[in-house]
């Protein structure tokens, strides 16, 4: 039986998305901390899943997987800090190596006979606005990773929700349209997403830290845990993440070195995006170019860097959340989620069930 669908005023829709918006930009901080800390807590889930089915004791399981969180997550903020620190102190020096490009730049562009007077009122283009605003940008990022403390906190309960949830429905105790049944489908669709997307990530951020190293870009550590993050955005990320060292191999060697990382750049990303990720992620999860866009910027403008990265996973979840929606006020009942596989036997063709 289909149930009547509420109804409710456009403008006071309006008003109330608006008010919503605007407290969960408040309070964008806090946010970006749970955000963090379910990323984490879903891409280990797996580890604890594992220990979990094969009869390991809930909290022996809990323990095992928090300590590999916290060698991993802590080392990895370590050595990120060291980075982050000298790249902020050594600002000036770079923004000097900036401005130098830019004049030189603009002489070029006189030279031969292109009216700069315009370019130069743009100060988007200036090197101190676009130094300030990659050196915010980065502590932006970190400073979420960086309350280490409450980020660590926060992934404990959610895992032990996490832990709850899978001994739970392992024993059937869940109803098929309960809300549990339902986030355990939402947790599987992201799940899916983010591991393939950390994996194929990970193997990308890797040879471009070689690639850096080898060539001798400085912070060649903080530029491969960026190219990470950015992995997580389809399409744009990796434009975002080749910018950074790129301009930073043109202000230490010049154009050859600069030319040499976008190309090997583009050579990596273009494989893992176009060849190694579709195999295992699928056209489920296939967004185009102008929906990824948009929700790089409505999450960036929501909830800053952190909101950018995760402008995917937030929309899919989303986009998830609206089908169980429409279908409880349709009577439906939703789509399984994508790795679930059904157990009901199927018709016989004469008429009977199958035993």
């Amino acid at each position: 039986m289909r149930r009547p669908k509420p109804t409710i005023h456009p403008l006071l829709a309006g008003a109330s998305i608006v008010i919503i918006l605007a407290g969960l930009r408040e309070i964008g901080s806090v946010l970006n901390i749970f955000l963090v800390a379910l990323l984490l807590a879903v891409t280990v889930s797996p580890l604890l899943t594992w220990q979990l089915r094969r009869g390991w004791p809930k909290w022996l399981s809990l323990t095992i997987t928090i300590l590999v969180v916290i060698v991993i997550l802590g080392s990895v903020t370590s050595l990120l800090g060291v980075a982050v620190n000298n790249m902020v102190s050594g600002a000036g020096f770079y923004q000097d190596k900036v401005t130098e490009l830019y004049r030189t730049g603009l002489d070029n562009l006189a030279a031969r006979g292109v009216d700069i007077s315009e370019i130069r009122k743009l100060e988007v283009f200036s090197p101190n606005k676009i130094v300030a605003y990659m050196t915010k940008f980065i502590e932006n990022v970190f400073s979420t990773f960086g309350n280490f403390f409450f980020v660590v906190l926060l992934m404990v309960f959610i895992l032990i929700e996490f832990a709850d949830i899978t001994l739970k429905a392992d024993r059937g105790m869940f109803a098929p349209n309960s809300w549990q049944r339902r986030s355990a489908d939402v947790t599987n669709d992201l799940k899916k997403y983010i591991s393939i997307n950390a994996i194929t990530g990970l193997i990308a951020a890797v040879a471009d830290f070689i690639i850096l190293i080898a060539i001798g870009v400085d912070f060649a550590i903080l530029w491969g845990f960026l190219a990470f993050l950015f992995s997580f955005i389809p399409n744009i990320g990796f434009i975002l993440s080749v910018i950074p060292p790129a301009v930073l191999a043109l202000i230490q060697f010049g154009w050859v070195q600069c030319v040499i990382v976008v190309v090997l750049y583009v050579l990596i990303n273009t494989v893992v995006d176009n060849v190694v990720k579709p195999r295992y992620l699928g056209k489920e999860f296939n967004m185009s170019i102008l929906v990824v866009f948009l929700s790089l910027l409505f999450w960036g403008w929501l909830l800053g860097a952190i909101g950018a990265i995760l402008g995917v996973p937030l929309t899919m979840i989303g986009k998830r959340l609206w089908e169980f929606m429409n279908s409880d006020l349709d009577g439906h009942t939703p789509r399984q989620s994508i790795d679930a596989v059904s157990n009901t036997p199927a018709p016989d063709p004469a008429g009977g069930e199958q035993t």
